[in-house]
This record gives structure tokens, C-alpha cells and sequence, in this order.
């Protein structure tokens, strides 16, 4: 089943690109926080991520949250916030029925008590990461519980429960684990640990019937799984797990080989969103 994808970038943050791409520039560039728009034909309007949103700033002003503001400046206008973006498209955040969560770092999940009516999907390892932390390790994994609504428990499922699904014989260099989040094939759950400790990815065709691949911070450019283009050794400090960050990244490069045509997009790369959109006027 197909649905309609729409890319939006939500506000951005600063940091050293050097850091982020081993071989970059050492100055502050900008990294622009995407998120999905996605309509399903029976579900109706779904997120994937939320990006920024001003209740970041609230978040990060006490100690020692206020590091994490620190270390990655953020910025956002206000034609770029969600619910201006979804107002351009007539939605209003309580239109959105789900948010998928890709992983819970703030700059993913920044408004999601912006979403009234919304239920939440993530995986199970990840949540369970987040709740155990301590309020200094969360800070260092950039996990701020104040972003979750108060009634977040009850209106989360985890996608590790739903029904498991065989990939297509070119997605296997992903590997073998996938989750239906509807039950018709349409959105699927994929794993991609290691940045965090069990990211989900979203497997998808959208409206020009392109697969497509939502993979979150799995990496932070197509140069990454192109060229294995790796960040430099202090991002290490930002992974959850360095060996098998790298080993997701062998395998999306995996995965583009044998899908040239797969559409891989990463939450931080403004060259991987312009080659999708242009794809998509192109059609």
C-alpha cells in the first residue's frame, strides 16, 4: 500500500562539521532537523519525528540540561515550526492520530506534547534505555524526559509487538527483522541500532511509487553510507554503541547497492532530502 510522504524541516541546530564528518570543515555549520509527514489512506495523518519545538528551550534551562543546549544550539523560525507547517497543509496538530518515534533524542521528539491526540509507537529497548537513565546520563545520550507527555505510557505501543515481516529479497542486506505497523504492509518497522540502542527505521512506498527509507540519525549524511564517510572520534561519545553504529552503516551501504533506485534519507542531510524532492518533481 502506498502513502503520501512529505518532508519537513524542522528548525536546526549548530555544530561542528568536522565532528559530525571526518575529513569536514572546523567551523559551526548548520545540521536542519527533518521530520515525515505521512498520510495513510485508512490511518490519516502520522508522524515521524516531530523536530524542534520551543519547549526545547524550557527543557534545556536547567542544569545540567542546559549542556545539552550547549553543545547543539538550536534555531527555529517561526514558519518552520510543526504546527505552522501542518496549518500550510490544513492540519492542526491534533489531526495527527500517530507519532512514530524514531528514537528519543530531543531533537526528535521536541513536540510531542504539541500532539494531543496522537498515540506513540517506538521500540521497546529504546523506551526502556530512556526510563532506566539517570537525569546526568540522560543528558549525555541527549534524552530529556520533560519532551514526554505526561500521559505518554498510555498512549504507547511498541512496535516490537506487532507482527514481524519478512523484507523483500534486496532489503535483506538490512536484515531479516521488520514490524507491520498496521497490518498492511504499508509502514514498516526496521531497526537500525547503535546511534541509539534499537532506532526504528520506516520502510515505505510513497505517492511515486519510490521505496523509500526514513532512517533517522542511523547516519547523518548519504556521504556516510556512500562513501563511508564516518564522523570523527569525539562523536563517538553520542552513540550509544560505536561497533554496531558502524556495522548499520555497512549495511545501509549494503543496501544501496542492491536498491540503487531506494530513496535513503537520514533526519540531518539536506543533500538526501533536495535528491528526494527532486526525484519527486520529477515524476
Amino acid at each position: 500500500m502506498r502513502v503520501r510522504l512529505e518532508l519537513l524541516r524542522v528548525g536546526h541546530c549548530r555544530h561542528c562539521e568536522r565532528i559530525a564528518h571526518r575529513g569536514g570543515r572546523w567551523r559551526s555549520v548548520e545540521f536542519p532537523a527533518f521530520c515525515a509527514l505521512i498520510l495513510h489512506p485508512r490511518e490519516g495523518a502520522i508522524l515521524y519525528d516531530t523536530g524542534y519545538a520551543p519547549r526545547f528551550l524550557d527543557a534545556t534551562t536547567p542544569w545540567p540540561e542546559r549542556l545539552y543546549r550547549w553543545a547543539t544550539p538550536p534555531h527555529l523560525d517561526a514558519d518552520e515550526r510543526l504546527e505552522a507547517q501542518l496549518a500550510a497543509r490544513g492540519l492542526r496538530p491534533s489531526d495527527i492520530r500517530w507519532c512514530l518515534i524514531s528514537h528519543f533524542h530531543a531533537d526528535h521528539i521536541a513536540g510531542l506534547r504539541d500532539l494531543p491526540a496522537a498515540r506513540f509507537v517506538c521500540m521497546r529497548e529504546d523506551h526502556a534505555a530512556l526510563r532506566a537513565a539517570s537525569r546526568l546520563r540522560a543528558v549525555r545520550n541527549g534524552w530529556l524526559q520533560a519532551l514526554l507527555p505526561d500521559d505518554f505510557e498510555a498512549r504507547l505501543r511498541f512496535a516490537d509487538d506487532l507482527r514481524r515481516v519478512a523484507p523483500p529479497p534486496a532489503w535483506r542486506a538490512l536484515g531479516d527483522d521488520g514490524h507491520d505497523l498496521f497490518g498492511d504492509g504499508s509502514l514498516v518497522a526496521v531497526p537500525l541500532p547503535g546511534h541509539a540502542p534499537r532506532q526504528m527505521g520506516l520502510r515505505l512506498t510513497d505517492q511515486h511509487d519510490r521505496e523509500v527509507l526514513l532512517c533517522a540519525d542511523a547516519c547523518w549524511s548519504r556521504r556516510a553510507w556512500r562513501d563511508r564517510a564516518l564522523p570523527a572520534w569525539p562523536a563517538r561519545l553520542a552513540m550509544h554503541d560505536w561497533p554496531t553504529y558502524v556495522a548499520t552503516i555497512d549495511r545501509l551501504r549494503a543496501l544501496a547497492k542492491a536498491t540503487p533506485e531506494l530513496a535513503i534519507v537520514p533526519s540531518h542531510c539536506t543533500e538526501s532530502v533536495a535528491a528526494y524532492r527532486a526525484a519527486a518533481e520529477a515524476t
